[in-house]
């Protein structure tokens, strides 16, 4: 009885067997093998074989994420051909964690897969290449087992020729797409470095967050870019990976729809934001690989039920992402049908999935171009209403200021007046004073007390001369100082009658009211001193007077060529006394004095000093 089932089950063996010499370059291998699911996980290559397989009616198999099974597959390839033929074996999920070859017959075992990748591999997908010898055939088993990723079994039986070409097609297509999506993504990272407008930071990390996960998921990372151990990595914390594009999803949503202007819903959606990424951890933690994208699901659902309510509130930038998501979450539900291998979207149309995000991110960019747009016209009209509000309170203000003004120069002109007035009314009293001095000159007959009340006399003449001129100027503020002083110098020279002394004033600007009558003091107590003390002896000399100013800084100097001065002199010091005393205590400047070839007095102060 046992050899009669041996045989019958060699028979129906006979009728599943593939023969590849007359087949075309592509098959799919998936229909004509056998399948058998071991749910312990507790079966080998050895113990296999014994096991009843079923046959198989579907392209493809899906088993959802990280089911608790091993899938065997075993199909049978025939070459009736008089030639040697190869061909590849194309394990088409690049997601599944482990995927092994047996050939029986050669104890050939060859293990593939997303934490395995074969270090030769040039393909995306795991491939088997065999060798069928002419009449000839042979049984092999493939074991697919993921206990993180999904686990989705489709087989290809390819020409060796015709994969490559497909392969190298398939690879420039995910490239163009990849290259494309990096253009957009550093575009939009260019414009948020310009502008620094936060939406276009949260466009950029979505769509780099979303392009680093779907290089995983087409199996690129682990082919090209990540080690095995950076895969496994990347393979035990992708519900992170997962959990990223759908938080900057969220703060993009967020930041482009206003949401402030919801309250309830903003509040909601900052609280679930909070607990999103410990509730991706504390699940992370517990291993419970089954619901590790539940909290990343809702987060997607509430956010769409964001948008139709914005949409519903007629939020302009509501449409534009209402059909941006209409994209995103097809493909979301496409992919997950064809993991749970109800409807697989990507027989038909392999790049669906890359449509859909290069699409998403045309329309996103569309609504950040709208937005800022709308920001504009909004800054263009409040700018028109500011500038309007500013013509109004500029003439307002004009008008303000111009009867301001008015009060302001009918009060100045009488202060103006009042002041002349008191300047003349000084000038008067100081001319009595001075004249009353003269008086009692002409009868004193000693010549050291008349010299002494001549000194005087020009010492008031210095401050008569300069109520006289602020009397008869518009500008009271500013002294013509060449005028001032040279009104002084004729005073000394009248009093000291010594024509042989010639006296040369250079004056380059004017000086305020305020410094004009210390300065009057100090040249007229430095031309008495010339005078008197720096040309005894002598026919002839000359006194030079320069006022200049540097910046903030007035410079007055008196220079004679005269004997010098000796500083051990202490008969009549008063003037010397007069001059330091102003210069330190009135202008706040600094007094030099030298007295080689002459004497000279250098004076600096500083304005408002």
């Amino acid at each position: 009885m046992f050899r009669v089932i041996l045989l019958l089950l060699f028979t129906v063996s006979l009728l599943f067997s593939l023969d590849v010499s007359n087949k075309e370059s592509f098959e799919n291998l998936l229909l004509n093998s056998e399948i058998y699911i071991d749910k312990n996980n507790s079966l080998t290559i050895d113990t296999i074989e014994t096991q009843l397989f079923s046959k198989n009616s579907q392209k493809t198999l899906a088993f959802g994420y990280s089911p608790n099974l091993t899938v065997w597959v075993k199909f049978k390839l025939e070459n009736s051909s008089d030639k040697k033929i190869e061909k590849i074996i194309e394990y088409t999920n690049p997601l599944t964690t482990d995927v092994t070859f047996f050939d029986p017959t050669s104890d050939k075992i060859q293990r593939d897969g997303l934490l395995h990748i074969n270090p030769n591999r040039e393909s995306i997908n795991p491939i088997f290449p065999i060798i069928l010898e002419p009449h000839s055939s042979k049984t092999f088993y493939i074991k697919a087992y993921s206990h993180i990723t999904t686990l989705i079994v489709s087989l290809n039986l390819w020409d060796k020729k015709s994969f490559y070409k497909h392969e190298i097609k398939h690879q420039f297509i995910l490239a163009m797409f990849f290259g494309a999506m990096a253009i957009i993504i550093l575009y939009n990272f260019l414009i948020y470095w310009g502008t620094k407008e936060i939406s276009y930071l949260y466009y950029v990390l979505f769509f780099l967050s979303i392009s680093t996960h779907h290089l995983l998921y087409r199996g690129l990372a682990g082919l090209y870019l990540l080690s095995p151990h950076e895969v496994a990595l990347s393979v035990e914390f992708s519900s992170f990976l997962v959990a990223l594009p759908a938080l900057f999803l969220a703060l993009f949503t967020k930041n482009i729809l206003e949401l402030k202007q919801y309250p309830k819903l903003n509040r909601l959606l900052n609280y679930y934001l909070v607990l999103f990424p410990i509730l991706i951890g504390l699940f992370q933690i517990v291993e419970l690989n089954r619901y590790k994208n539940l909290f990343s699901a809702i987060l997607i659902v509430f956010l769409f039920f964001i948008i139709a309510y914005s949409v519903w509130k007629r939020n302009r930038q509501a449409y534009f992402l209402i059909v941006g998501w209409s994209l995103s979450i097809m493909s979301g539900v496409l992919m997950y049908l064809s993991s749970a291998g109800i409807f697989d979207i990507f027989s038909y149309f392999p790049y669906y999935t890359e449509f859909a995000l290069i699409s998403e991110s045309l329309i996103f960019s569309l609504l950040l171009a709208d937005k800022i747009k709308q920001l504009q016209q909004e800054k263009i009209t409040i700018q028109e209403r500011l500038i309007s509000y500013q013509k109004e309170e500029k003439r307002k203000l004009s008008n303000m200021v111009r009867e301001k003004t008015e009060a302001l120069n009918e009060s100045l002109k009488e202060k103006e007046l009042l002041l002349k007035e008191l300047n003349h009314r000084v000038k008067n009293s100081i001319q009595t004073i001075v004249s009353f001095l003269r008086l009692q000159i002409d009868e004193i007959e000693e010549k050291k007390t008349q010299q002494i009340l001549v000194n005087i006399e020009n010492r008031i003449l210095s401050i008569s001369h300069l109520y006289a001129l602020l009397y008869t100027k518009e500008n009271i503020c500013f002294v013509n100082t060449h005028e001032y002083f040279t009104l002084l110098i004729e005073d000394i020279e009248t009093s000291y009658a010594m024509p042989h002394i010639e006296i040369k004033l250079q004056t380059e600007v004017n000086i305020p009211s305020e410094y004009a009558i210390y300065c009057g003091f100090i040249l007229n107590e430095s031309i008495t001193n010339s005078l008197q003390h720096a040309f005894i002896g002598r026919d002839s000399g000359e006194i030079l007077i320069h006022l200049k100013k540097e910046n903030e800084l007035y410079r007055l100097s008196i220079n004679d060529n005269g004997i010098g001065y000796n500083s051990n002199t202490k008969s009549d010091s008063l003037g010397l006394v007069i001059i330091e005393t102003l210069v330190v205590t009135q202008l706040k400047g600094s007094l030099s004095i030298t007295s080689t070839d002459g004497t000279k007095i250098e004076i600096e102060w500083r304005e408002n000093g």
